[in-house]
């Protein structure tokens, strides 16, 4: 599975539901497997994360945008790397959180970074109540976004609380870890993720 991430400048006088589901509607057309408007808290921007089945479907979408208002600012490219479903899965998102960690990196950060995902954050807490999904997203230069979906605000507290609480596995080197280029928390103003409910079992 690939993603895009089309950012734009926000409009608070635009933002109703009807604004950001025609925004990405209009944006891919309802071709997309799954689709979201974003927008941030306490900033200036707000972001469309839709979900293809293929590269090619992706690579044709990254390079779209509307007419009209909207700002477009940036847009990327990605592949999942890594699913997880929370126990709210097939709950609508209202929080989204979106950590970026920007590229170029090396193999082995990308590597590390994938393990601690996988083997110490994620099952420290994959039992929060209010985890709707995880996407680790990655892009060619080994940058990665992981964007965790919620159902609540507190959801993300609790979250960050688990996770500095844990230990490194043996084995991690720190050197190959990052703290994060940027956070930023989302209000989901509209989602249409089918996706996230056909995944399988909780990973």
């Amino acid at each position: 599975m690939h993603a895009t991430i089309h950012l734009f400048r926000r409009s608070v006088a635009e933002e109703s539901p009807e604004w950001a589901a025609a925004l990405a509607r209009d944006l891919h057309g309802g071709a997309a497997t799954g689709i979201c408007t974003l927008a941030e808290f306490s900033g200036l921007t707000g972001a469309v994360l839709a979900f293809w089945p293929t590269a090619d479907a992706a690579a044709g979408a990254v390079d779209r945008r509307t007419g009209g208002s909207t700002v477009w600012l940036d847009a990327g490219i990605y592949e999942v790397s890594a699913t997880h479903v929370g126990v709210a899965a097939g709950r609508t998102p209202r929080f989204a959180q979106r950590t970026c960690l920007d590229g170029p990196r090396s193999q082995a950060q990308a590597e590390a970074m994938q393990r601690a995902g996988r083997e110490r954050l994620w099952p420290a807490v994959r039992d929060v109540a209010g985890i709707v999904t995880v996407h680790e997203l990655r892009d060619t230069d080994n940058g990665v976004v992981v964007v965790a979906l919620s159902t609540d605000l507190e959801t993300h507290e609790e979250v960050q609380r688990a996770i500095f609480a844990t230990e490194l596995l043996p084995g991690e080197d720190p050197a190959l870890l990052a703290e994060p280029d940027r956070v930023h928390l989302d209000r989901v103003l509209f989602a249409d993720l089918p996706v996230l409910t056909t995944v399988g079992e909780r990973s």
